[in-house]
């Protein structure tokens, strides 16, 4: 600011999502929950940084095999289960003829997309096919193949053929870091809704189980978790141990993560789990 050398942090209310904007783009940090603007200050606060063992999310898991750069999705969700992030049932394939024989192990139709450690945002590029029958999938895989080319040079590993998750809410669990406050979760609307409603709540690492649910009710999309207009209720418990997965590893890695992000996480009904549907990793 040119009026003061003081840092100022706003907490708008009531809502008004383009007061937040403009003020953010204006660089000036602004919040629309005063949980996440609290957070933000406790970032700010000397040795804020310091965490007790009682709230770290440390884990003992090893990941030096790990190499730097980007992951592609079967590479990254298998890091996911390392920390005990659930994942979906898949199957990586070099060919379309490969995919054709693993989808034949799924009980009806799968998910079908191009694995590349290069494309970041596979269904931009026409790499995603959904509810495809398993005697569809070679031609599928073909027919793809040939679209993602067109539109990219970038280098293809081969194909994910992945089982098809019915039902559920999806959201949206992501990693980040600000250059000031530091690392960072967020949680929001997932799916092809995140970028249209940008609903999403944001907290410092490491969570906590407390934290988690705090930014479970403080964004819209969580009235959907909890069986809006009818629809079943969504196993919250399992997401919440999600993120803290999530949280484990962000941490664990520390200054090796980048980024990462899982879109969708479909938060099936009570007491049948979460799974990580699409993954994105980033390391340095």
């Amino acid at each position: 600011m040119a009026l003061t050398e003081k840092p100022i942090l706003a907490y708008v209310s009531p809502d008004a999502p383009n007061i937040v904007r403009h003020l953010n783009s204006s660089g000036i940090p602004a919040f629309a929950a005063p949980e996440s603007c609290a957070s933000a200050l406790k970032g700010l606060l000397p040795n804020s940084g310091t965490v007790s063992v009682a709230t770290s999310n440390l884990r003992d898991v090893d990941c030096s095999d790990i190499a730097a750069g980007s992951l592609n999705e079967a590479e990254a969700k298998k890091l996911f289960a390392r920390f005990g992030v659930p994942v979906t049932r898949e199957v990586t394939a070099a060919t379309p003829e490969e995919a054709a024989a693993a989808a034949v192990q799924f009980d009806g139709p799968v998910v079908i997309k191009i694995l590349s450690s290069e494309i970041l945002h596979k269904s931009e590029m026409g790499g995603v096919a959904l509810n495809i029958a398993p005697a569809d999938v070679g031609a599928a895989c073909e027919t793809m193949l040939a679209r993602v080319r067109a539109a990219t040079d970038a280098k293809i590993d081969g194909f994910l053929v992945q089982e098809m998750i019915q039902g559920g809410v999806e959201m949206i669990l992501g990693f980040n870091r600000d250059p000031q406050l530091g690392a960072y979760a967020l949680l929001g609307a997932g799916g092809v809704t995140t970028e249209l409603y940008k609903d999403v709540a944001i907290r410092l690492l490491p969570l906590d189980r407390a934290s988690a649910r705090s930014m479970i009710d403080e964004i819209k999309a969580g009235a959907l978790l909890k069986g809006f207009r009818g629809n079943p209720v969504a196993d919250v418990d399992a997401l919440v141990e999600t993120m803290m997965s999530f949280s484990a590893m962000a941490e664990t890695l520390d200054g090796r993560l980048d980024e990462a992000e899982i879109n969708p996480v479909f938060v099936l009904p009570e007491g049948k789990g979460a799974r990580a549907g699409d993954s994105l990793v980033v390391l340095r």
